[in-house]
């Protein structure tokens, strides 16, 4: 089982889904390379990084198929759901192999080719973070993925909007303490997946890291505080978030395609910066295909379970890329018109899931062309078409308004209950023939 992002790249590799980038990159270029390149659909290495020691990897999850390789499964989805039940508890071990450097009067960016990814961020931004803290009171490991923006030396923004970090961050504002954290960068997509999730109270997301996995992550202290983390992270930041150095974060362009800012959010003064030999630096540009593999692997892995249970005549399930998990194609066996209706309602009670269309098995869902000609030849607009409005929709969303209210749409694009012909397909060749040609002409793109 892969244990370390090494691990991963090696696996990657054997499958030959690395692209090595080897000539040596100016940080500012990267994202525009990042951009262009993951229409490859592999992973992105840049060995050589100017002014940088580290290398740098991106594009981590190019496809779903990643998944397949890093669980070693051709159902990474049931995987998935089975595995993060199997809860395994975490196992303190030496800490060792890192070289560690003093950031008092040090400067970040001298270390971590930090990128701005987009042209109106207002400064480069670490996006692949893992921040974790301990509970003042139990002593819990809180831990998730928040942007981070560089404000200068060593010191980092940092939005702390989601719990279990924000109710952490409240206990100890209500002390007058300043609170501890640790930042991990460079792990594998298994792990990093895994801070997506929602734990028990007082459960630790490297538990549910390890049941994936099948074995006990290995965590290391940090010096100063009772922070556990990961041993096979690639950099490990520490330091304290001080909640009296306030300022206005971003805007920065996010997975939507769009900026975001936020009033003000705390900063964290980095005290200690640790790596391991030749390390490489994990950067996540968040309109590139990987973010949205993350959101909708996940999302996919939890609908498919719950929905195949309910209606038996789903097939498949695609998430149209660049959605950030919010537009969806199914896939069904013919069955009745009441149940697609049913199909859609209950898909659009999902938070993430704001269109839902609803195709027969002979259309390609990854062919947008192929569903919008469903769409237009088998959908009845005035009974097919669902609108619903004041649900509850991703905060990411633009439109969302109170409380991410947004409206939802599903469409039925079926032949089910429909006088339609049979559609028409082109006669078959002789296979051989026809493969051999397209050969000698190089291929059909």
């Amino acid at each position: 089982m892969v244990e370390s992002l090494r691990d991963y790249l090696s696996l990657m590799e054997q499958a030959g889904q690395v692209l090595r980038i080897k000539e040596k990159v100016q940080r500012d270029d990267i994202p525009e390379l990042i951009e262009n390149l993951s229409r490859r659909r592999k992973v992105l290495l840049f060995e050589a990084v100017e002014h940088y020691a580290c290398r740098l990897v991106a594009n981590l999850a190019p496809t779903h198929d990643a998944f397949k390789i890093l669980f070693r499964t051709e159902d990474p989805y049931e995987f998935f759901v089975r595995g993060v039940q199997k809860v395994k508890k975490t196992v303190v071990t030496a800490r060792r192999g890192f070289q560690t450097i003093r950031m008092a009067e040090k400067d970040l960016m001298d270390f971590l080719p930090v990128l701005k990814h987009y042209e109106l961020d207002s400064a480069p931004f670490i996006t692949s973070a893992i921040i974790s803290a301990a509970d003042p009171d139990t002593g819990a490991m809180g831990r998730g993925i928040h942007r981070m923006e560089y404000r200068g030396g060593n010191r980092l923004g940092i939005t702390l909007l989601n719990p279990p970090l924000t109710t952490i961050f409240r206990k100890y504002i209500e002390r007058g303490l300043k609170m501890p954290v640790s930042i991990s960068i460079g792990v594998d997509p298994g792990m990093f997946i895994a801070m997506a999730l929602k734990v028990p109270q007082g459960g630790d997301k490297l538990e549910a890291a390890g049941g994936l996995r099948g074995e006990a992550i290995r965590v290391i202290p940090s010096f100063d505080t009772h922070v556990e983390v990961p041993e096979s992270c690639e950099f490990l930041l520490e330091g304290y978030v001080d909640e009296t150095r306030m300022k206005q974060d971003g805007p920065m362009g996010e997975i939507s395609g769009y900026y975001m800012s936020l009033h003000e959010t705390p900063t964290v003064v980095v005290e200690r910066l640790s790596h391991v030999e030749s390390p490489i630096y994990h950067a996540l540009l968040p309109t590139c295909p990987e973010a949205d593999m993350y959101l909708t692997f996940i999302s996919r892995a939890h609908i498919e379970e719950s929905s195949r249970k309910l209606f038996s005549s789903i097939t498949n399930l695609t998430f149209v890329p660049k959605t950030f998990g919010s537009s969806l194609v199914v896939n069904v066996a013919p069955t009745e018109k009441f149940k697609i209706r049913n199909m859609i309602l209950f898909l659009l009670t999902f938070q993430m899931i704001k269109k839902v269309v609803v195709v027969d098995e002979d259309v390609n869902p990854e062919d947008l062309s192929d569903v919008e000609w469903a769409v237009i030849t088998r959908c009845r607009a005035e009974e097919d078409i669902i609108i619903l409005d004041r649900l509850q929709g991703q905060p990411i969303d633009p439109t969302a308004q109170e409380v991410y209210g947004v409206s939802k749409m599903g469409i039925n694009a079926t032949q089910t209950g429909k006088n339609i012909q049979a559609r028409a397909r082109v006669t078959a060749g002789d296979s051989q023939r026809i493969k051999s040609i397209l050969q000698s002409m190089g291929g059909v793109e």
